[in-house]
This record gives C-alpha cells, sequence and structure tokens, in this order.
C-alpha cells in the first residue's frame, strides 16, 4: 500500500483509484494513518484561527480551543463512520468498518491542505471579499462531502440511487446520536450541579 503522503494525493486527484487500494488493502489496516489525518485536521482547524485575515474570520484568538477542535474533527467523521456503516450492513453492504474509517480519513484531504491555503490568501483580502473567502471554503467542505458519498458508494458497490438513500439514512442516524450525546451531557450536568447544590446544603447546616 502507498505512503500516506501518497494516498492523499490520489485521494485528490483520482479518489476511485485511491478507494480501490483501499478496498484490496483491507486486511492491512493502519489506525495510525487514521488518527494522523484527523490530528492534523484538528490542528487546522485551530490554527486558523490564527492566520486568517481577522477580519474576515468567524471567530477571535481568544476564542481559539484545541480541544474543542479536536473533538469537531474527530465526532462528525467517527460518527458518520458508525452510522454509515450501521446501515450498510443492514442493507448488505461490502466494506469493513476499518475501511469505511481509513476511506473517510483521506476524504479530509481536501480541507487539511486547502483550508490554510485560503487562510493565508484571506490577508490579502478585504472585507468585501469575504463572499469569496466564503465560497472558496464552502467548495472544500462539498468536495470533502463529495468524496465520502463516492467511498460509500465504491466500497459497497452500490448504484448513485441507494447511495442517496443510505447517506440521507445514515445523517438521520447521526442527527440521533449527537442528540443523545447532548442528552446524556445534559443528564450529566444537572446530576453534578444537584450534587454540588446538596454538599453546599449539608456544609451551611453543619
Amino acid at each position: 500500500m502507498l505512503n500516506i503522503v501518497q494516498m492523499s494525493l490520489l485521494m485528490l486527484f483520482h479518489p476511485k483509484d485511491a478507494l480501490d487500494i483501499i478496498k484490496r488493502n483491507r486486511a492491512h489496516f493502519k489506525f495510525s494513518r487514521v488518527l494522523v489525518l484527523m490530528l492534523l485536521l484538528a490542528v487546522v482547524n485551530y490554527t486558523y484561527t490564527f492566520f486568517v485575515n481577522y477580519t474576515l474570520g468567524s471567530k477571535s484568538v481568544s476564542q481559539a480551543n484545541f480541544f474543542l477542535d479536536l473533538a469537531l474533527a474527530f465526532l462528525p467523521i467517527l460518527t458518520w463512520v458508525i452510522s454509515s456503516y450501521a446501515i450498510t450492513a443492514v442493507i448488505v453492504g461490502e466494506c469493513a468498518f476499518t475501511e469505511l474509517l481509513t476511506a473517510s480519513s483521506y476524504c479530509l484531504v481536501p480541507v487539511i491542505i486547502f483550508k490554510p491555503i485560503i487562510g493565508l490568501l484571506s490577508n490579502i483580502m478585504t472585507v468585501s471579499d469575504s463572499d469569496i473567502l466564503g465560497g472558496l471554503t464552502f467548495l472544500i467542505y462539498v468536495w470533502t462531502a463529495a468524496l465520502l458519498f463516492l467511498s460509500l458508494q465504491r466500497l459497497n458497490d452500490y448504484t448513485v440511487a441507494k447511495t442517496l438513500a443510505v447517506t440521507v439514512v445514515a445523517l438521520i442516524t447521526m442527527l440521533v446520536i449527537w442528540g443523545v450525546i447532548l442528552l446524556l451531557f445534559t443528564l450529566v450536568a444537572q446530576i453534578v450541579y444537584f450534587v454540588q447544590g446538596l454538599i453546599g446544603e449539608i456544609r451551611l447546616k453543619y
């Protein structure tokens, strides 16, 4: 199998060939590559705040949080892989979980490579060029979404219509997963708040 740089470039310019290589080498899964790509995405999202034109950036430097960006890098792609794999397991899919995880991680390459470039270019832009910056950023995410769609189709040998149906169901499943996670966090926060209040009351009495 090609190294991580070669595979990343292949995914950019010849995604079908890259996906075929991933499929042929499914037995040689390397979690380290997935981890590297996701960490790179987190680093890109975090550092973007520092080198983008501050008049065009969506948040200030003081709002930058690496751990939040790390979570935002891991959670969406992991929930996408879990939900889409769960659906393909029911609708006679051919791909393995590790295979889909590897392919989905390589689909992040357009963001990893081009978001920093766009951030640097923003420094020669003015506020009136904000639509251009937004458009370029949008195109990167559309490119990434298209690669994820192609990965799901190619790895499972689905038709376009079947891939679209699975994608819709997988996105709904993702929303359900995020809703459950949010509910659990809210519940835990309420329990912690209640315990802290109870301890405070006991201390006041004794």
